[in-house]
């Protein structure tokens, strides 16, 4: 029996050590922020709207009071049935230089937001081109120049972070601390190996790159991805940055129940299977060695006689005071409040939710959504 518990300890070991080299290579790479170019060279802002009458007359003003010497600003209109198209017309009244374009609705064509994130760069006149959602706000008038800011050394992309709302409930602080690990971690990738994910309301890449790229022609049966599976596909340690400081993000309004949550998510993962196979098979590690470690843990505290528990007790408390360190110089940097406290805990029911949204993603039938 004691052999058994030699065992399980070198294997809690093993496992403990992989989840060390983890957080040490990917998730410490939120640290200070780069000097950053002043250049400032124009910039296209592209937005996709279906149905977004109300959020549009919010932030189209919002854009247009950044501080940033020329921007150009492109609405485009994808099959919407509400009052969007007057919305538009007035606000090209008030700001001449505004451009929107509209996709007619098609009873037979079917498709989703890469059509319409395809006319807007195809009406983009500028070489830089910034992304955001009709839905989404960004967080200081200094938006578009954190982000220009980060093109440096042949740089062609940057990813920056879209966050949520603060809400009451417990909801709300799973949608933030998600997303905020989901941030940590793809902004680690991109800096220590190759990007494989950003956000679509917060990113910004070149026309060059775009044209270097499949166009969306790789990805066309899956109705999402216009963000990830692009940055994945192009993307290099070399051509990208990341752009994590306050000024620079973007919020959104989180979904408000577990079903409309799981939905958005479940949506979301469609795009996973078509990540690089080696970054599927190093994010697949993290959270099975997560989760064996945790297992073993427990069962070695319960079961194991004093020596083994203090050394599984020890290899648990390593591995937990890095992640805190790490997430919480994270928090601290990207001006994020309120999360880095409960990570013990969320550390644990992250990957059980994600893993329930997972099964329901490969077996429900919402991917028929616009976004």
């Amino acid at each position: 029996m004691a052999n058994i518990y030699i065992y399980l300890t070198a294997v809690l070991g093993a496992v403990g050590a992989f989840q060390l080299f983890y957080w040490f290579f990917f998730m410490f790479r939120i640290r200070r922020h780069p000097e950053r170019s002043t250049k400032g060279e124009p910039m296209s802002v592209i937005i996709c709207a279906k149905n977004e009458a109300s959020n549009l007359k919010e932030l189209i003003p919002m854009l247009y009071n950044q501080d940033f010497r020329e921007f150009q600003v492109i609405v485009v209109d994808d099959c919407s049935t509400d009052d969007t198209p007057m919305v538009l017309a007035e606000l090209k009244s008030r700001y001449p230089d505004f451009y929107y374009t509209s996709i007619p609705i098609d009873s037979i064509f079917r498709h989703g937001k890469k059509l319409a994130v395809t006319v807007g760069i195809k009406a983009a006149k500028h070489e830089r081109m910034v992304f955001i959602d009709a839905d989404c706000r960004p967080c200081s008038n200094r938006w578009l120049r954190e982000l220009s800011d980060n093109y440096l050394d042949g740089k062609e992309m940057v990813i920056g972070y879209g966050k949520y709302e603060k809400e009451k409930g417990f909801l709300n602080f799973f949608i933030r601390f998600e997303t905020f690990w989901n941030a940590v971690q793809y902004f680690g990738y991109a800096v220590a190996w190759r990007p494989f994910m950003g956000v679509g309301r917060n990113m910004t890449y070149t026309k060059s790159l775009y044209n270097q790229s499949s166009k969306f022609r790789r990805s066309l049966q899956v109705l999402s991805g216009d963000d990830d599976m692009f940055v994945s596909e192009v993307g290099t340690r070399k051509n990208t940055a990341i752009c994590y400081t306050p000024e620079s993000h973007t919020t959104s309004e989180p979904q408000h129940t577990w079903n409309d949550w799981v939905a958005q998510k479940s949506r979301h993962l469609t795009t996973a299977p078509y990540y690089p196979t080696p970054i599927k098979i190093m994010l697949g590690l993290e959270v099975v060695t997560r989760q064996l470690m945790l297992l073993g843990t427990i069962g070695l505290l319960i079961f194991g006689d004093m020596d083994v528990k203090i050394i599984a007790a020890s290899i648990w408390a390593v591995r937990e005071i890095v992640m805190h360190i790490s997430l919480g110089l994270a928090q601290r940097r990207m001006g994020e409040k309120g999360l880095w406290q409960h990570t013990m805990i969320m550390d644990i029911l992250v990957p059980w939710i994600q893993a329930f949204v997972w099964l329901r993603s490969v077996t429900s039938k919402h991917r028929d959504t616009w976004k």
